[in-house]
């Protein structure tokens, strides 16, 4: 089967995450032809040397008005060859993708919309503007729906019914069995783009402080920091001058093995944002045993978090809340290493790539 994934803004990273870890697998495990088309967005894509090699990468032309036309392009003069085509989001280059895509593909031919929607994205999809419009007729071209949580899934199906499932993102792993040994510290683990709005980094350092009494927790804050930010960190750390040394920001870290030592060194993985699609640092530090805590912002969470074994979730915002759930944790007698052992046990078989892309493949060779 030739499996194509259109995706323009293509980089690096990537490829480890679903854009390009959905056809690694469909073509390692399944035998699929996959093929990825994107502009040029970096001079080099080193994953494709080890992590996904054998995953063909196609490079489009530059168009001097928009790369949404050399896409388009593509799709009008391979269309028939193409078995699945796989495109990214409700907006208007996946309209045009999958409208040129019905009319030019083979009668067997399917559109595979991956949506990676928030709660905010299932809103704007009813809105009466053109731009509602655009977004309800993208979910009409397409042949197969998938978003990556329940509670979206089951919103979407009672509108389009079943071409809409239910395919979580997963995460990569080198190994080939779930971690089983531990050796949790004291630490409280974030990881994104820190001081932008989403991410509620300035509820996270206020809840912090309000729990840090009495014991000696470390905070961890992994990412670069917006420079607009700034400014509340300098004004947050003289009125907390006592935590210096108890908050730490990392920057951004793109190794991934020195990221997975801080998320194995972490008892605690906390997302405070206030929106996200899907937050798939939650499975990478599920699967590195972290206890969770996240918000009702994060609609993955209620998904990866198992009914509460496994993590907390408070409303976004709610500085107290949040601090409570830290206290609380902080104060668990639990033992940590057998948590830890049980947590990313839970996320291997429920989220690792393999599992997650043997339910797409179902789909697909209906």
């Amino acid at each position: 089967m030739n499996f194509v994934t259109l995706f323009l803004r293509l980089k690096n990273v990537h490829l480890l995450k679903d854009v390009g870890m959905i056809p690694y697998m469909l073509m390692r495990d399944y035998g699929f032809k996959c093929t990825m088309v994107s502009m040029k967005n970096e001079p080099e894509y080193p994953y494709l040397e080890n992590e996904v090699k054998g995953l063909s990468l196609r490079f489009l032309p530059e168009n001097s008005i928009s790369p949404v036309i050399s896409g388009m392009k593509y799709v009008w003069d391979n269309a028939v060859d193409i078995d699945v085509l796989n495109v990214y989001h409700l907006n208007l280059s996946s309209f045009l993708f999958l409208l040129i895509y019905r009319f030019r593909k083979k009668k067997t031919g399917r559109g595979y919309l991956k949506l990676d929607m928030d709660l905010k994205g299932y809103k704007r999809l009813f809105m009466i503007n053109p731009v509602g419009f655009i977004k309800r007729r993208t979910m009409e071209l397409a042949d197969v729906i998938s978003v990556e949580t329940t509670i979206l899934s089951m919103k979407l199906r009672e509108r389009y019914g079943d071409k809409v499932i239910y395919i979580p993102n997963g995460f990569y792993s080198k190994g080939h069995e779930p971690e089983k040994d531990f050796q949790k510290e004291d630490i409280i683990l974030t990881v994104g783009n820190l001081g932008t709005y989403p991410k509620a980094t300035d509820v996270l350092l206020n809840a912090f402080a309000g729990a840090a009494a009495g014991n000696d927790w470390k905070l961890v804050l992994v990412g670069p920091v917006e420079k607009s930010f700034k400014p509340f960190i300098n004004e947050f750390l003289s009125r907390h001058g006592d935590l210096r040394d108890r908050i730490i920001f990392t920057g951004e870290i793109t190794d991934k093995d020195r990221l997975t030592e801080y998320y194995r060194r972490a008892k605690i993985f906390v997302l405070p944002s206030r929106s996200e699609s899907f937050g798939i640092v939650l499975l990478e530090a599920a699967s590195n045993g972290d206890f969770l805590v996240t918000t009702t912002g994060v609609p993955a969470g209620r998904d990866i978090y198992n009914d509460g074994k496994f993590g907390f979730i408070v409303p976004p915002d709610n500085i107290p809340m949040l601090s409570s759930s830290f206290v609380r944790l902080m104060n668990s007698k639990a033992d940590w290493g057998s948590r830890a052992a049980e947590i990313a046990d839970y996320a291997w078989h429920d989220f690792r790539w393999e599992p997650v892309v043997a339910k797409l493949h179902e789909v697909l060779v209906r």
